[in-house]
């Protein structure tokens, strides 16, 4: 995704272009390999990001991100009950679906810095 924006930023017509294009053909054959909850992650990291709270376009991004973080049982991934305190600081833990990294449960405080690994029986 960097390398395509840097593409299309490019000062050369050919590069924005060409470069542009087939940037975003490995991007979508990368994107067809993940999961669907690796692909709801996603849009609530990368899309969401860049809408504005109230509109259309932030509900629907956000409804289609809940659907696709949920588990074959219709729960969200948060449900499956990871510890509810980080054992550093105490603040809440945040389980991430990942992405190009092993899903994980994380400390809300970035300059905390816990972060465990997790494996899902389901996807292995």
């Amino acid at each position: 995704m960097e390398m395509q924006e840097r593409l299309l930023r490019a000062k050369n017509p050919f590069a924005r272009r060409f470069g542009a294009l087939l940037a975003a053909g490995a991007l979508d054959k990368h994107l067809s390999e993940l999961r669907d909850e690796q692909i709801g992650q996603l849009i609530s990291d990368v899309v969401e990001r860049d809408l504005r709270i109230a509109s259309p376009e932030a509900v629907i991004s956000s409804q289609a991100s809940r659907r696709l973080l949920r588990s074959g049982a219709g729960r969200l991934k948060q449900d499956k009950s990871p510890p509810l305190a980080c054992p550093k600081c105490g603040n809440d833990l945040l389980l991430r679906i990942g992405i190009d990294e092993p899903d994980c449960v994380e400390c809300v405080d970035l300059g905390c810095g816990y972060k465990v690994y997790i494996s899902d029986p389901e996807v292995q």
